[in-house]
């Protein structure tokens, strides 16, 4: 079936348009309960198997490993099955992953499966923000786009919640395999969704099925919308070649620079760092192991609080005050956790400290590279520039999740305490507030061929 069901109940306008993107969001829920359950599993695996500073670095950035590779198979699935069906292979992946992670009893084989479950996460970290990009108006994009990380979230909470569950009412020895097999549930029902939805109009379009994109993108928003968006998608198609080359001529080169900056700043400003070894820190702050995934759970769930009140707020503010504004609130966050960190301090203090991190992240530094990495690039060339930047999401991202221990212990050895790699951040911060305010461009209310005419235009 390649559409919601015409009889009984027949969304259409902007109702039709939030259920795509809740269903496309699903692989954002994939994406972070797959590496959200690790935050709860990694302390019962670091005691069993023994596992060394670098070794448990490792196997809890191993997925990240596979979702490097995934955006690049996912652009070439994209093109050529188009957003939907690539959305249904990452299922596959995902349920090999998440089964062959819970049975092993040596740390190569689960490693093993955990680089193929995130092979299945690249390609929903490149599927997904494009196919909710692609069918969205531009009034509406940015509050849509922002349910790819509010699912994100959401996966997080519901792996932390599943973690404590586990962790309080199962042994040690075996808690840690159910955490990796509960995710199979909401791989079925992710794939039994994307059964009911249509693929991305923009992808038909280029593959010469204007007659059924045309359909689509009527039941999104009317005749004038579907004649104007087609219109505009002929001309952008036919003044692009497609080639990986087009991306370092004048003009798209910054806009690969852009993409690659806002892939950087997504994994080096401090949450998505420390997000895989928060149970561990807060166990390193004086909690109880079950008191530390409560506190890990409520973290992720302030944190999808916040991302659903940014929902709101993207369209409206635009990306670049949101940017600026998160940079700095980050400098302060990383601060001020690095001195809670130096001097000790314990208590609701922590949680508090966490909470003011996870404000800035969810409402620019986490979904804002997700949305625009898909907003900035031509339609042909768009699975090809955002496997690029997805990719290197994941390359930082992993080097940020295995170096974090490292991080820390060497901070540890220099100054006495983990500080330091928080410190750390915080420069990093700095950086990104000088990024939003002399590099990142305003896509607020412009469709995605009005953002791509706007490089052509410029010369780096």
């Amino acid at each position: 079936m390649s559409d919601f069901p015409q009889r009984g109940f027949y969304p259409t306008g902007k109702i039709y348009a939030f259920l795509i993107a809740f269903v496309s969001a699903g692989g954002g829920f994939l994406f972070g309960y797959d590496l959200g359950i690790m935050g709860g599993a990694n302390v019962y695996l670091k005691e069993q198997f023994a596992l060394s500073d670098a070794m448990f670095g490792f196997t809890s950035a191993s997925a990240v490993l596979g979702c490097i590779v995934g955006p690049f198979f996912g652009a070439w699935l994209c093109d050529r099955i188009g957003r939907r069906n690539t959305l249904i292979a990452a299922c596959v992946l995902l349920a090999v992953g998440s089964l062959l992670t819970a049975i092993p009893n040596d740390m190569v084989t689960f490693n093993i499966f955990r680089i193929v479950g995130g092979v299945g996460v690249g390609l929903c970290s490149i599927a997904s923000p494009m196919y909710t990009n692609e069918i969205a108006p531009a009034r509406w994009r940015g509050g849509l786009g922002f349910m790819y990380q509010l699912a994100i979230v959401a996966g997080l909470v519901f792996s932390a919640y599943v973690d404590w569950v586990l962790a309080k009412w199962l042994d040690p020895a075996s808690s840690w395999r159910w955490m990796f097999a509960s995710e199979l549930i909401f791989v079925a029902g992710f794939a039994a969704l994307l059964f009911l939805v249509p693929e991305s109009p923009r992808w038909l379009a280029e593959r010469g099925r204007e007659g059924e994109a045309e359909r689509i993108f009527l039941r999104i928003d009317g005749a004038e919308f579907a004649a104007a968006e087609l219109a505009e998608i002929r001309r952008s198609l036919a003044a692009e070649v497609g080639s990986f080359r087009e991306l370092f001529e004048p003009g798209l080169r910054k806009a690969l620079l852009v993409g690659l900056c806002l892939a950087l700043f997504n994994n080096y400003t401090g949450w998505s760092a420390m997000s895989g070894y928060i149970a561990h820190l807060f166990e390193v702050g004086g909690l109880p192991r079950t008191d530390a995934i409560f506190q890990y759970l409520l973290a992720y769930g302030f944190m999808g609080v916040m991302t659903l009140l940014a929902c709101g707020l993207v369209d409206r503010a635009g990306r670049r005050p949101l940017w600026l504004a998160s940079s700095l609130v980050m400098v302060v966050a990383n601060t001020l956790i690095g001195l809670i960190y130096h001097y000790s301090i314990t208590g609701w203090f922590v949680l508090a400290a966490f909470f003011l991190c996870a404000i800035p992240h969810s409402f620019a530094l986490g979904p804002l590279p997700w949305l625009m990495m898909s907003e900035i690039f031509p339609t042909r060339i768009r699975a090809r520039a955002v496997a690029i930047t997805t990719a290197f999401v994941w390359f930082v991202g992993y080097l940020a999740v295995w170096g974090f221990p490292l991080l820390a212990a060497w901070s540890k050895d220099l100054i006495g305490t983990i500080a330091g790699a928080f410190w750390l951040s915080a420069a990093v911060c700095v950086l990104a507030f000088w990024f939003g305010w002399t590099l990142l461009p305003e896509t607020k209310g412009r469709t995605l061929e009005q953002i791509a005419d706007s490089w052509r235009a410029k010369e780096v």
